[in-house]
């Protein structure tokens, strides 16, 4: 019951700030008031499923996205890939060696700190290996920081590509099922196996190959469904807030803010050089070379009429490099453990 008055909270204050006119309200307002709720009230909502549903929701919000999508099209990204990747070391680089040299944190926290995973691989991350709260404090000042920034940079626009879609047919809805029920089996093998957050990932690529086998014409999401995971991914980044004390974001929030804008000027001179080298849009270079954040990004693209394939095929590409890597950790681990 209390989870559900927050989620109506969330809805209404995000609602306002959308009425208002605030880009991207009701993700920002749904931010605001459950963080204000849980640092106030001994209470977060439990919200089990609700990140698969984030992920699931855009990951095939995304793949729909993928109708022109050929060999060349993939070709024509390998030089932009490069950037990022390069782009992604530096991040990394530049705020570990803040964090390290200059902050005096120790290695496992400063690299905990500087992962840049989705939403959802980090919250795995964090709770997997126990991290200090120093380090929860920095990744919630980079998803506030790149959430909030994004949509003020990027304003939204209409919607209407969300909505504007044929009556259901009978076929289309067991598609879609089909679909879901993949993502859902796929991502809980991949689970199994220690890639963190991964039905995104595979709603995205089951979505594609749907698409491509022509199984979805003329689909699209409906706006009830992604504006639910708006409102669901505002209160995952609200409920972090909860034990986390203002004495805590001011002591440790200034090693964070410094960290994070490093990387987020970092992003942005390899999207200014990117583009210049490349010819290519620097806004989509700059969201595409974010650190981490897939699930805000994939939102602000949709909302801003940017160029959706473009941006999240260059997430798509750090999730799978990002996220099979820690897998890959464990599963070392393991065999050493068991040897």
């Amino acid at each position: 019951m209390k989870t559900l008055l927050c989620l109506l909270i969330a809805t209404g204050v995000g609602a306002a700030l959308q009425y208002v006119g605030v880009p991207h309200g009701l993700l920002l307002g749904s931010i605001l008031a459950t963080a204000l709720i849980v640092s106030n009230l001994d209470f977060a909502p439990t919200l089990r499923f609700g990140l698969g549903y984030v992920q699931i929701v855009l990951g095939i919000a995304t793949g729909l996205m993928f109708t022109s999508w050929d060999s060349h099209t993939a070709a024509g990204m390998l030089p932009s890939l490069g950037f990022m990747l390069l782009c992604l070391t530096v991040q990394g680089a530049v705020a570990g060696f803040w964090l390290f040299r200059i902050s005096g944190w120790n290695r496992k926290d400063t690299l905990l700190a500087v992962y840049p995973g989705a939403l959802a691989a980090v919250f795995d991350l964090l709770e997997s290996e126990g991290a200090s709260s120093k380090v929860i404090v920095v990744h919630l000042i980079r998803l506030l920081s790149i959430t909030v920034l994004v949509s003020f940079c990027i304003p939204g626009q209409s919607d209407a590509a969300l909505v504007e879609s044929t009556p259901l047919l009978l076929s289309t809805v067991l598609t879609v099922l089909s679909l879901i029920a993949l993502s859902i089996l796929v991502g809980r093998l991949l689970l199994n196996i220690g890639v963190p957050a991964p039905f995104m990932l595979t709603a995205i690529v089951a979505t594609g190959v749907y698409v491509k086998l022509g199984l979805l014409q003329a689909f699209q999401m409906p706006v009830w469904s992604v504006n639910a995971a708006v409102v669901l991914l505002g209160c995952l980044i609200g409920s972090k807030f909860k034990g986390i004390s203002l004495k805590e974001l001011v002591h440790h929030g200034r090693a964070g803010v410094v960290s994070v804008a490093l990387m987020l000027v970092t992003a942005t001179a390899f999207a200014g050089l990117a583009g210049k080298v490349l010819g290519s849009d620097p806004v989509s270079l700059w969201l595409a070379y974010m650190p981490g954040a897939i699930e805000t990004i994939a939102l602000v693209a949709f909302g801003g009429g940017l160029s959706v394939v473009f941006i999240l095929t260059h997430h798509l590409v750090r999730m799978v490099v990002l996220h099979f890597a820690p897998a890959l950790l464990v599963q070392a681990r393991r065999w050493r453990e068991e040897v």
